[in-house]
């Protein structure tokens, strides 16, 4: 308990001076007095070298633009697709305080006073902020950059119109946009990034430059107060640090820019990277926050070395770490990352804009990842398994992290066998939340209805469970073997879980579930699939291979479950707010502890 007490006391202390910080803008507001931020005039333009240099200033970034299917018909438009949603500007503004998910309209007052956790009237907050991100405006100019010269110059106009709309619309401190550190720090880096890539078009406008100003100085200051007044989670603060950079570098006559630019390399260097491991993985656990951290690295990176400023060694090498990581984890066909743990919907800049590795078949046998927690084994078949022995997330609050101890994806060429299910929503749905980060949402076994932590509100956790990597072994006929256990439910139900996970060329897989301890319980064995399973002799039949794909369990009573609400299983979200109904097939078994399944997969 004093572990827990004191993280929880310097986070009360933290959100306490907060408040007070909150407090006093919100006065300074009511007076009317404008202490972080000034509205910029179309004099004051002349005077910021940014928005005078007739050429591109930023670095160029790694873009896989899409192939045109009507894309950039629509961003001229002004439409927007969002996490399944359409998203469509009006001259009015009113759009940008949408709710795309309910149609409802966020409130527009002092940002601390707006209620947005789950439960709140107007839906899931995360999906209002995608549009102000202002992402898809970078978007717009890269692929305008290739169309014709009316495409150019609608293009142009689009983003001018826009951009202003939103300055005009949100009032400094005045709407949900401002209640995120990170989001103000996206949307800065986005504005950047957008205006820039359209220089050679049009770089005398009288409205874009004032508004660009007054949003970059706003947005930076408040950044930095509030960066210096909280912790927030490592990609929260990257983004802020890179952003801060970006401000303090590119616009230096800004009366704030020296203290932008040395607080950022301050954050860049003492802060930030601490939650990647030394081979490479993040202590949040989550791939999607990864490749988003990475992608940041690699922005502010580039945006050093094209400006000649000094670069700590250390941040080159987390970025190194991170991209072969993420290297190790990609889907050879296509580059795609696994949905485990959160994060897959977040983009630095554009979902167009990655830091990867040039994309390589991948030879077989075992690579593990110790600090990370993770072991991949490739098997002659074109397969692919990853097994997770790693923690919960990054203490103390462990943010973002899932009960997924010992869960295992499996994965045949191009075709996903066993599944993670994803994350779907982090605060527009109390219950979906629940069930999405639960144990019971991943391929692992879970105990008396109990998940391997105890979740403490949307985000965090307590009672963290510890897990202990306890053998592996590759022989040179090319079988591999990897056992791991976790301790999640021993202080509480004395039960340990220990899973092995074994491969045999050419393609037989057997994971072995034994459960010690004392008491009897209810143990529950969950398997995600990603195909459709037959029910056959001995049992199932997995769809949608060149052979025939078997998998048998014993240990329990099985039975499939698809989109099933009472009690809820059988669902997987392959992109942030929308979800879709999957087969899970779950093994159950009520006895004495100890207790083993024995789960087994081959071509027949």
């Amino acid at each position: 308990m004093k572990a827990l007490a004191a993280p929880r006391r310097l986070e009360w202390w933290s959100q306490a001076r907060e408040r007070a910080v909150f407090s006093l803008l919100h006065l300074g507001q009511g007076l009317g007095r404008r202490s972080l931020h000034r509205l910029i005039t179309a004099e004051d333009v002349a005077h910021y070298s940014f928005c005078t240099s007739p050429s591109p200033i930023l670095p160029p970034l790694p873009w896989q633009l899409p192939a045109d299917g009507g894309q950039l018909d629509d961003l001229l438009k002004g439409v927007v697709p969002v996490f399944g949603y359409s998203w469509t500007w009006n001259s009015d503004g009113s759009c940008w305080h949408s709710a795309p998910d309910t149609g409802s309209l966020w409130p527009r007052r002092f940002f601390a006073d707006i209620p947005f956790h789950a439960g709140n009237p107007c839906g899931d907050i995360r999906i209002a902020w995608e549009p102000s991100r202002l992402q898809h405006l970078v978007l717009l100019t890269m692929l305008a950059q290739q169309a014709e010269p009316t495409i150019r110059s609608s293009a142009v106009a689009a983003v001018e119109a826009q951009l202003v709309s939103w300055v005009e619309a949100n009032p400094f401190l005045t709407g949900i946009h401002y209640i995120s550190p990170r989001e103000c720090a996206l949307r800065l880096l986005a504005v950047c990034h957008a205006v820039d890539a359209l220089r050679p078009l049009d770089s005398n406008s009288v409205r874009l430059w004032p508004a660009v100003l007054t949003l970059i100085s706003g947005h930076a200051e408040l950044i930095r107060k509030r960066l210096s007044l909280r912790l927030t989670t490592p990609h929260d603060t990257l983004a802020a640090t890179v952003a801060l950079i970006y401000a303090g570098s590119l616009f230096p006559e800004m009366e704030m820019a020296e203290r932008w630019l040395a607080f950022g390399h301050y954050l860049l260097e003492a802060e930030t990277p601490q939650h990647i491991s030394h081979d490479g993985g993040s202590q949040e656990q989550g791939l999607g926050y990864l490749q988003f951290c990475t992608d940041l690295y690699g922005m502010v990176l580039a945006l050093l070395d094209h400006r000649q400023m000094p670069v700590p060694e250390k941040i080159r090498q987390v970025f190194t770490r991170s991209c072969d990581f993420l290297h190790e984890f990609r889907n050879s066909t296509d580059g795609s990352l696994p949905s485990i743990g959160e994060g897959e919907d977040e983009h630095a800049l554009s979902p167009a804009m990655h830091f990867v590795h040039p994309i390589k078949p991948h030879s077989p046998g075992l690579t593990t990842f110790h600090l990370a927690g993770y072991s991949i084994i490739r098997g002659r078949a074109l397969e692919k398994a990853i097994f997770d022995h790693g923690a919960l997330g990054m203490a103390p609050r462990y943010t973002h992290g899932h009960a997924d101890a010992l869960a295992l994806c499996l994965q045949v060429g191009s075709r996903d066998v066993l599944i993670d299910p994803g994350t779907y929503t982090l605060s527009g749905h109390e219950e979906w939340r629940r069930y999405f980060r639960s144990t019971r949402a991943h391929n692992t076994v879970t105990i008396d209805g109990l998940d391997q932590a105890v979740q403490d509100g949307p985000l965090a956790w307590t009672l963290p469970f510890d897990t202990h990597l306890v053998y592996k072994d590759e022989t040179p006929e090319g079988k591999i073997t990897v056992i791991a256990r976790h301790y999640g439910y021993k202080d509480r139900l004395g039960v340990t879980h220990l899973r092995g996970v074994s491969y045999e060329p050419p393609g037989s897989w057997m994971i072995w579930d034994w459960l010690t301890g004392t008491g009897t319980h209810h143990l529950e064995l969950n398997w995600h699939l990603g195909c459709r399973p037959v029910s056959v002799e001995g049992g199932y039949r997995l769809e949608g291979f060149d052979r025939p794909l078997l998998m048998t369990i014993e240990g329990g009573t099985s039975s499939l479950c698809e989109g099933s609400v009472q009690p809820v299983g059988g669902w997987a979200s392959t992109q942030y707010g929308s979800k879709h109904s999957i087969t899970t097939l779950r093994v159950e078994h009520t006895g004495p502890i100890p207790h083993e399944f024995m789960t087994r997969l081959r071509f027949v």
